[in-house]
């Protein structure tokens, strides 16, 4: 059947706007559903879905294009993408299996806005360190985790404004950054809670004010963040307030990370600087098992987290070496990004060894 996208036409999804715009949704579960399948409705342009994890029994109660059999099992980033080319073909979809940390950020870069449905801290961390190294827009939704009447969304702007991060307690942000930050770490890290119960009309009702609100505050380039919590028990009702930038917060500090590194490193740096990024790599560990060493080649996070012994299978991993950086005489200078575990299309900053960080 032909669309007829006429009645969209003098509202904030102006069918000639919204088909110009690239976006990008993490976290497809219940609010991810509901995101991708008001923007395929609207005709967003172009839709980079983002999820590591397979489709489980759970997810077919309140996700509509989960309900398939034949979708048991499989990524959910792909089921989307094979639903949705159907749905909405005037779209065009692409998803990545992986967390937000392993996707190149030239993948992300130029996106107008990141609607976001995860249920976790980190990957809220996470995406405020995009968000605000990229200067990318994020539209964050949220569930409740004691109450299923209550949802939330929140608008965060970039390098201009609050962060997920600058809501968090200080105890809270310390937590989450040391774990990237630590060299070693013997023990695999506490599991994180998430998955919480929600119902899928509270879910529904929190995407579509995620697209109607983002969409708005996109359009007037709000600089500023917002959050607005719905609340469905006694009177359905919501409450706006401005979420102030925390002095604490250490995301706000202007570094430009947008240098391509298609060959190797040493292809990209003089004598005396040094290529940087985010997330640490993990290239040696050793299993207190078993006592072997072996090479992960995995951001340090994510070892900890779900990283086993290649030989015993044991969880308990000692971190010998990590990276950040890699300085122009350095013997990993002759490797290319992918070779010690970064992701394709990644953007990085060079450093000068006595003036800090270089934009390029």
């Amino acid at each position: 059947m032909r669309s007829d996208d006429s009645r969209l036409a003098g509202t904030i999804y102006e069918p000639r706007r919204a088909a110009a715009m690239r976006v990008a949704v993490v976290g497809l579960g219940a609010l991810g559903n509901e995101l991708v399948k008001l923007l395929g409705l609207v005709g967003v342009g172009d839709v980079l879905l983002i999820d590591p994890d397979r489709v489980g029994p759970e997810n077919s109660t309140r996700c509509v294009f989960f309900r398939s059999p034949e979708a048991l099992g499989q990524p959910k980033a792909e089921v989307l993408v094979d639903s949705c080319s159907r749905w909405f073909p005037g779209t065009h979809w692409q998803g990545i299996a992986a967390e937000i940390a392993d996707v190149g950020w030239r993948r992300l870069q130029g996106r107008d806005v990141i609607f976001a449905g995860v249920d976790r801290d980190s990957a809220r961390v996470e995406l405020s360190r995009i968000s605000t190294r990229l200067h990318l827009p994020v539209c964050d939704g949220g569930l409740n985790t004691a109450d299923y009447s209550a949802g939330r969304v929140t608008w965060f702007p970039g390098a201009g404004g609050a962060c997920f991060c600058c809501r968090l307690s200080g105890r809270r942000r310390r937590e989450i950054l040391s774990s990237w930050q630590s060299q070693a770490h013997p023990c695999r890290m506490d599991v994180e809670t998430g998955g919480w119960s929600s119902t899928p009309t509270l879910a529904s009702i929190t995407a579509a004010l995620q697209v109607e609100l983002g969409m708005r505050w996109l359009l007037r380039k709000e600089t500023g963040a917002i959050n607005v919590d719905i609340r469905l028990d006694e009177g359905p009702r919501l409450e706006a307030f401005n979420v102030p930038q925390s002095a604490e917060c250490p995301f706000h500090d202007v570094v430009r990370w947008d240098t391509e590194c298609n060959g190797t490193f040493a292809e990209i740096l003089a004598i005396g600087q040094a290529v940087q990024w985010e997330w640490p790599i993990c290239l040696k560990a050793r299993c207190q098992g078993c006592g072997i060493e072996f090479a992960p080649l995995v951001r340090s996070v994510k070892l900890r987290r779900e990283g086993h012994c290649p030989s015993c299978g044991s969880t308990k991993l000692l971190e010998l070496e990590s990276v950040r950086e890699v300085p122009s005489g350095n013997a990993l200078a002759k490797k290319r990004p992918e070779e010690i575990g970064l992701p394709a299309d990644h953007l990085y900053s060079i450093r000068e060894e006595r003036m800090g960080l270089k934009s390029i």
